[in-house]
């Protein structure tokens, strides 16, 4: 099995690279070509050709920019059961954006320069064209190995009745769909009636992570009913915090409005689980302002950081830094980086403990960096790094987040996104002292999940700079 999934994964990282190497070449001939008309051609009076090496790097230099625009994007993820309506989607959005931050860019380098109206046109027209052209032959590629049962992803359907049993009928009719159904999860309290074999039956919905992780599955397609709201939740919220392609057939729209996108396979309509309310754009734009906060505030901040150092080591013996194990995005088990701000080695004898308001543990210095959240700012390396965000929930620990778990079924919805710096609520209440107060402020962060937004954001950094800089809102 294992080596079978090596080869399934290899190849699907082949299928990756070929559709960018089809993107490379479109991207390149577009602006050759809408250069050529424009300079070129001879449709124009009064324009100095161009040189062609000037052409030629200029295309190549394109490239880059472009495969960041579209991987952005989810492009180079398999979406051969895609129609083709929404695969010309998933070419204008990025290329669009890209168009904008382009020549936004190009006025705020240069104002005054300017290459003509005309040849944006031709870029844009033929770089939709082209490479919506390039990803309809990767597609069709796609489609042939899957259909020669090369090409496979795994799914499991959550459901036995006869709704699930149709359509693993269905999909094995249309092989070239590319699906390799693994098995049926069990809802166990479904009243419906059992129409799928014993031996098809892979486990019930209690035990989906390690059904998840055992068979590698890709994809959950649900068909049990929509009044079943415990299992619906109990199963979607740790699969879309996996990246795991959530789609369940359309009477659960009520159950899960905000978070679905209509979708289809082959005809089949379904509703599609997404974890972010973020658009392409707004992704884009967090996440580069993800990166160009962190290197700022690392870099122009080197010499405070470096006072701070020396003042920690001043202040108590031990190491400057502080790791500690927390959960991010998925449950994906990480480091985060912190000045230390208690005594060295604090939770020896005791373990995973919280902190209290006047903890002993806590130094003089501790007091002051907690207050003000610096001895958090070192987790800008952990942003850097991908592990997390500047804004969103805070990550907890491993121990916790079990207990926390099993106290309220809701918490996984925290693990949709990645964690955050600082958040809603770390602006709203003070630090955590015990599981209560994290259970009140799963309300903040559920509102920030929901409500995601550049704008809401903003609002969070300005209040976290008045937090730093007050200590208001911390202990």
């Amino acid at each position: 099995m294992g080596k079978k999934n090596f080869g399934g994964r290899l190849l699907k990282k082949q299928v990756m690279l070929l559709g960018m190497g089809f993107d490379a070449l479109a991207v390149f001939i577009s602006l050759i070509f809408a250069a050529w008309i424009k300079f070129d051609s001879g449709l124009f009076q009064d324009v100095t050709p161009m040189s062609g090496h000037i052409m030629f790097t200029g295309g190549i230099a394109s490239i880059p920019f472009w495969w960041l625009m579209f991987a952005a994007s989810g492009s180079y993820s398999p979406h051969w059961d895609m129609s083709w309506a929404d695969e010309l989607k998933l070419v204008m959005k990025p290329v669009t954006t890209g168009f904008i931050i382009l020549f936004f860019g190009a006025f705020l380098i240069s104002p005054s320069a300017s290459i003509g109206r005309w040849i944006i046109v031709f870029y844009y027209a033929l770089l939709i064209l082209l490479v919506f052209t390039a990803r309809g032959c990767v597609r069709l590629i796609e489609r042939n190995l899957a259909k020669n049962g090369i090409l496979r992803r795994n799914a499991a359907i959550v459901g036995i009745g006869i709704t699930a049993s149709y359509l693993e009928q269905y999909l094995e009719e249309n092989i070239a769909l590319g699906y390799n159904i693994v098995g049926f999860v069990d809802p166990e309290k479904s009243s419906i009636e059992q129409t799928v074999s014993e031996e098809r039956i892979i486990g019930a919905v209690k035990e989906l992570p390690e059904i998840l992780k055992k068979h590698s599955v890709q994809e959950l397609l649900v068909t049990i009913a929509s009044n079943f709201h415990d299992d619906i939740l109990s199963l979607l919220l740790p699969a879309v915090g996996a990246g795991i392609r959530v789609k369940v057939v359309p009477d659960l729209f009520d159950i899960v409005t905000g978070h679905v996108h209509s979708t289809q396979i082959m005809g089949q309509p379904f509703m599609e689980i997404f974890p972010e309310r973020l658009s392409f754009w707004q992704k884009l734009v967090k996440l580069f302002m993800d990166y160009f906060i962190s290197v700022i505030a690392l870099l122009v901040g080197l010499p405070f950081w470096i006072l701070i150092g020396i003042a920690v080591k001043i202040d108590s013996r031990g190491p400057v830094f502080y790791r500690q194990t927390r959960v991010g995005k998925g449950g994906r088990i990480f480091k985060v980086f912190k000045f230390r701000s208690m005594v060295h080695n604090a939770e020896k004898h005791s373990g995973p403990v919280w902190a209290d308001k006047e903890d002993s543990r806590i130094t003089s210095l501790g007091r002051l960096l907690r207050r003000s959240r610096i001895d958090e700012f070192p987790q800008l390396l952990n942003v850097v790094m991908g592990d997390m965000s500047i804004v969103g929930p805070r990550p907890e620990r491993p121990a916790f987040v079990e207990e926390l778990r099993i106290m309220y079924p809701f918490y996984q919805k925290r693990l949709t996104i990645k964690p955050g710096l600082t958040g809603w609520a770390q602006v709203k209440l003070e630090y955590d002292t015990d599981l209560e107060s994290v259970a009140s402020k799963l309300k903040y962060d559920f509102f920030y999940i929901e409500n995601q937004s550049i704008f809401l954001d903003l609002e969070i950094l300005a209040r976290t700079l008045k937090v730093v800089l007050t200590g208001a809102g911390a202990h």
